[in-house]
């Protein structure tokens, strides 16, 4: 999922609901070519609704937990009745020691931890690999130990020092070393792709000014030198020298020292991850045709394959299963580890030894008949339901819990235990591009000119129209019928429950035909000094043509996309917005090209700060400021604030500084936000000892050793 966007989502969502809206849709733009006037009743419905929704995923997110118990209870689910003449199923329990996990938004690109940037890959690395903390179960901001005992910060705040834990087994027979954490980490930032997580590496040790995308832009930033070809030996020394000056083992002493540029706020987050985690054993990498640790070779290592490094079907890590196989296109087995380090347990009451679930069987089922007839026959232990089928769900739920664990049995008959409202770390804007490539003709925008048959490459410079496309999203008809009501309208990059949200104030923009007209005749997009309003060759007379892309077999996505088109057209018959489905890999390297105009994509976090969201939007040289390509003067003044906001360590500074920055990112536009989603996950009765953690990419394989298969 990530480059790091997300791409999960499959199948089609044939809904009455929706097919009524766009109709109602089509019929307004009847009307309002004559009379663009929404009814006031339903705007204050819209923003009243999604506060509501806010306010609550607030108190879930950060309240106490005997708070949350009292929301609960407030609002506990309404039973379920089954339906007049519904089969009661009741799924076979099969395979006592195994857990069976089914998906269907695709398989890992690779098992290397050093090479992963998307959900799939991740979750299995976090089962196979561990780091030197780990979050303290629920709570995203309390640390425990796991690979490391303790450790101790500088009072400047720009160095750590961990003591590496004894006695701990590689699954391949070796034994951890603080060398080999050195190692993990030199190895990362020296092997980095240019889709990959290297740039926080590269942020948090070197400053965000060279959080660059792979280690070859890395290396030739660092160099000061325009390209990793024009590189010499001593340049290329010079950066491997100074990656590992960044991390510092000590054998004899048991200890691993960071070494950073300047205080990173969530760098303990990080230790908790598979980018500072995915701990692999030096002596076994070099032996089996890996980096070799000698500066003078680095590069021959640099930005490979996925097929081309040392663990792409291979494994070897400290966590509590290990590697049975990968079958790809079928299916990847692990199975516990039996040499398991862990003798006390992670928390009071928590897992500890050898995993109780023995083998972990993970498929790929794009199919959501088939996902589903797994799980009534109790062939699957746990299946992905996108929002558009979780309504279906309800009826076979037994028993619904919340994000604090709070469970509630809705239908005796029914045999599913769902957690739903999860508030889900993943936000979905209309993505702009503000300097569209045009170089050699682009079919996404038409002629390429504000004729009505295309527009121009600086289209979305003009802010009057990028308020346009905000205020003719319904977000309400997306929130209602694309996400069933499992979702929040965003209000900036920074996500519901998070450091720097502003509570309690609604988003900027709502569902307004009128002041998306209003917005549009106040454009210059021919940039001649005349309002649109007022101008027979500016957009709103001429019109325009552009095709807005999404990710295809993402349900959710093409319904945004749908909307985004409908609203639009709706208030100007001259207006036409052409929805594209495209294959994953397509849309990457089109937005990468910079060729896409706009599109329907989302981020799942690094790390649980806000940082991690300001960031790859806002920042320029970010995974999406690079595509976004706002004007210099604005850029400059994001990557002031973002830079700002990473380097100060007091928490309420912080928090004024990202409400800025969400205020702004709103102000001006920068994309359409659109929402934030709210996740649900569906197992078995016979699961025990899931819980929720927001810091985690994807909650279903939210550490699979804290899980039991009891019947």
């Amino acid at each position: 999922m990530k480059t790091h966007d997300f791409q999960n989502g499959e199948g089609t969502m044939s809904s009455k609901k929706w097919s009524m809206m766009l109709a109602i849709l089509v019929v307004s733009s009847m009307l309002l070519t004559a009379c663009p006037a929404p009814q006031p009743q339903i705007q204050e419905k819209v923003v009243e609704k999604v506060v509501t929704q806010v306010v609550e995923k607030e108190k879930v997110v950060e309240k106490p937990v005997e708070k949350v118990v009292e929301v609960v209870v407030t609002a506990e689910p309404t039973p379920v009745p089954a339906e007049p003449g519904l089969p009661v199923i009741s799924p076979t329990f099969k395979n006592p020691d195994t857990y069976v996990v089914v998906d269907g938004a695709g398989e890992q690109e690779t098992l290397d931890p050093a090479w992963t940037y998307e959900t799939r890959g991740g979750a299995i690395e976090s089962n196979l690999y561990e780091g030197l903390t780990w979050f303290n179960r629920e709570k995203y901001d309390e640390f425990i130990p796991a690979l490391a005992t303790d450790w101790k910060m500088s009072d400047d705040g720009k160095s750590w020092v961990f003591n590496v834990r004894k006695g701990v087994s590689f699954h391949e027979g070796g034994t951890l070393e603080p060398h080999d954490v050195a190692y993990t980490l030199h190895r990362s930032m020296l092997q980095g792709r240019i889709d990959g997580f290297q740039w926080i590496l590269y942020e948090s040790f070197f400053g965000g000014n060279l959080a660059m995308a792979s280690s070859k832009d890395f290396a030739a930033a660092f160099t000061g030198k325009d390209a990793f070809e024009n590189l010499a030996p001593e340049d290329l020394a010079k950066v491997c020298e100074a990656v590992k000056a960044t991390v510092v083992a000590d054998d004899a002493a048991g200890t691993v020292t960071f070494n950073l540029k300047q205080p990173v706020p969530w760098f303990l987050t990080l230790t908790s991850t598979q980018f500072m985690g995915g701990i692999v054993d030096k002596e076994w990498m070099i032996e089996n045709g890996d980096w070799d640790d000698d500066c003078a070779t680095w590069q021959t290592w640099a930005d490979p394959s996925a097929e081309e490094t040392i663990l792409y079907d291979k494994g070897n890590g400290t966590g509590p299963y290990k590697l049975d196989h990968w079958t790809p296109g079928e299916e990847t087995v692990i199975v516990a580890f039996e040499n398991y380090w862990r003798t006390e347990p992670m928390w009071e009451g928590g897992p500890s030894g050898p995993a109780r679930i023995k083998q972990v069987v993970l498929k790929n089922v794009p199919e959501w008949g088939t996902r589903l007839a797994m799980l009534e026959a109790g062939d699957a232990d746990w299946i992905y339901a996108d929002e558009s089928y979780r309504p279906q769900l309800d009826q076979y739920t037994k028993t619904r819990c919340d994000d604090a664990g709070q469970c509630t049995e809705i239908n005796p008959n029914g045999y599913i235990l769902a957690y739903r409202g999860l508030p889900s770390p993943q936000l979905t804007p209309a993505q702009l591009n503000w300097r569209i490539n045009t170089e050699g003709g682009n079919p996404f925008v038409g002629s390429g000119q504000l004729d009505g048959n295309g527009v121009p490459a600086e289209f979305f410079n003009d802010i009057h129209i990028r308020k346009a496309f905000s205020y003719c999203f319904n977000y309400d008809a997306l929130i209602d019928d694309a996400l069933v009501g499992e979702g929040v309208q965003a209000q900036g990059p920074i996500i519901a429950g998070m450091l720097g949200y502003r509570d309690g104030e609604k988003p900027l923009y709502n569902y307004d035909p009128d002041k998306c007209v209003e917005e549009f005749k106040l454009a210059d997009a021919d940039k001649d000094g005349i309002l649109a309003g007022e101008d027979p060759d500016d957009v709103w007379e001429r019109g325009f043509y552009m095709q807005v892309a999404y990710n295809q077999g993402n349900d959710t996505r093409r319904l945004s996309a749908e909307i985004l088109k409908a609203s639009v057209e709706a208030v100007n018959p001259s207006f036409n917005v052409q929805v594209l489905a495209m294959p994953w890999p397509v849309l990457l390297s089109q937005r990468r090209a910079g060729k896409l105009p706009v599109y329907i994509g989302g981020w799942i976090e690094d790390y649980h700060d806000p940082h991690n969201w300001v960031g790859p939007f806002l920042y320029s040289q970010g995974a999406y400021g690079r595509v976004i390509n706002m004007t210099a003067d604005l850029a400059q003044q994001f990557d002031e604030l973002v830079l700002k906001g990473a380097a100060e360590t007091d928490q309420e500074a912080r928090r004024k500084i990202y409400q800025e920055i969400q205020l702004k990112a709103q102000e001006e536009a920068v994309v359409v936000w659109m929402y934030q989603n709210l996740d649900g996950m569906f197992f078995q009765q016979w699961i025990k000892g899931f819980y929720f953690n927001p810091a985690y990419q994807e909650p279903s394989y939210a550490w699979i050793y804290a899980l039991s298969k009891e019947q």
